[in-house]
């Protein structure tokens, strides 16, 4: 049996989509499973049409930093995990929070510079200790997020090839920091090749690879009778109260990064040129509660997808600069909803057939006429949505990292 190593910032409870992701291809490489095969037929709720050559278990150790959730963990309890008590957030970090930019929300680049390299010193030095204490050294190591750099160094120290996954955009804010994890690693992985080709084009790298975001549609979702359901109920619900005939759009999480200023100009638009139109936006932050200033715009704070998507109409998803691959996209496809999304990175691979992409997002007039064609065609590009879903299937994403290992 082969062993792998992950070192990395948070896994499990997980801290967002990125952790999520990385717990599910690593619950699938425990058990023994089939490589990629491109002739292989992945779709929610169905058995895999075909079956590539079966490869070998892995066996998997991970590090993280210290826990800051109390919610539920996703950890097969197969995989050997050790929390070494590095804080995630410093005196640094907070200061360049309270100095943020007031017109991008980005953290002040120089403080936070400065607690991404303290952080990943010290995350270095944990990471080689543990390590060290291994009976026998791993065959592969895997890092992603903002303690990369100092899983790298490690790995590198005791000639470990590594994978890193770029998950946002932080490597290209600090390629500083981050330049030397990325261009040594035997493997880049990115969710898609829209963000694939950014990779390429900003950092001097060995080998970039797709590796879709895995989402595990029965154990999030249950059967397709259980989502249809919903689907229904959530129909029935509007009907009741007379909003079936509003156009209800859903957006989840909003920060800088995922048109924090383009949705400001957007919500004053609307709300001149399509007034019925109603934003519902989901998560808690200060970036989207400045957005509850709009009168189109209802706050609903953190609720789960599964009673978002059946009681809207569309989703909306966009990325500024670099282009990852946003999960909830493919989610929103379970519930056939489709989505509109931007021409940035792999924002175009997540939406498929299945919604509008908005070549220029900053241009008011055709990012509206956008959210109009997916509105007035939603019952058919929700369809197409749906077929779509099977991309992020996490039995297709853990064959493709299985294969990528075993290469290595």
């Amino acid at each position: 049996m082969r062993n792998l190593a992950v070192a990395v910032r948070a896994l499990d409870p997980p801290e967002g989509g990125a952790e999520r992701s990385l717990a599910a291809l690593i619950a699938g490489l425990l058990d023994r499973g089939p490589l990629f095969d491109e002739s292989t037929g992945f779709s929610p709720f169905s058995d895999v049409d075909g079956g590539g050559e079966i490869g070998d278990k892995w066996g998997v150790s991970i590090i993280q930093g210290a826990i800051n959730s109390d919610s539920g963990g996703l950890l097969d309890s197969r995989a050997i995990r050790e929390v070494c008590e590095i804080k995630t957030e410093s005196a640094f970090s907070g200061l360049a929070w309270r100095l943020r930019s007031r017109a991008t929300g980005y953290s002040n680049a120089a403080l936070l510079r400065i607690h991404l390299k303290r952080v990943n010193s010290k995350f270095r030095n944990a990471v080689g200790s543990w390590l060290g204490r291994m009976p026998a050294k791993p065959d592969v190591g895997l890092t992603q997020l903002s303690w990369s750099k100092g899983a790298a160094d490690a790995f590198r120290s005791m000639e470990i090839p590594y994978v890193v996954f770029i998950r946002d955009e932080l490597p290209f804010r600090f390629p500083d920091v981050f330049s030397d994890a990325i261009s040594n690693a035997a493997c880049v992985c990115a969710a898609g090749n829209g963000l694939g080709s950014q990779i390429r084009d900003f950092f001097d790298v060995r080998r970039v690879e797709n590796v879709p975001l895995p989402i595990d549609y029965r154990g999030r979702f249950g059967d397709l009778d259980k989502v249809e359901s919903s689907i229904k109920s959530g129909r029935s619900s509007r009907e009741a109260d007379g909003t079936d005939g509003v156009p209800r759009f859903a957006i989840i999480g909003v920060v800088p990064s995922t048109g924090l200023s383009t949705y400001h100009r957007l919500f004053s638009r609307l709300e001149k040129s399509w007034p019925e139109a109603r934003f519902d936006l989901y998560g808690s932050s200060l970036y989207v509660n400045e957005l509850a200033k709009h009168p189109n715009v209802t706050v609903r704070g953190f609720v789960p997808v599964e009673e978002i998507f059946p009681k809207c109409d569309v989703h909306v998803r966009i990325h500024e600069r670099f282009g990852t691959w946003g999960r909830v996209t493919n989610e929103a496809g379970i519930f056939r909803v489709p989505t509109v999304s931007n021409s940035v990175g792999s924002q175009p691979e997540s939406v498929g057939d299945g919604g509008v992409i908005v070549k220029d997002h900053h241009d008011l007039d055709e990012f509206e006429r956008a959210l109009r064609k997916c509105w007035d065609a939603r019952t058919v590009l929700g369809e197409l949505a749906y077929e779509h879903s099977g991309v992020s299937d996490h039995r297709r994403s853990v064959s493709i990292l299985r294969s990528i290992l075993s290469d290595l």
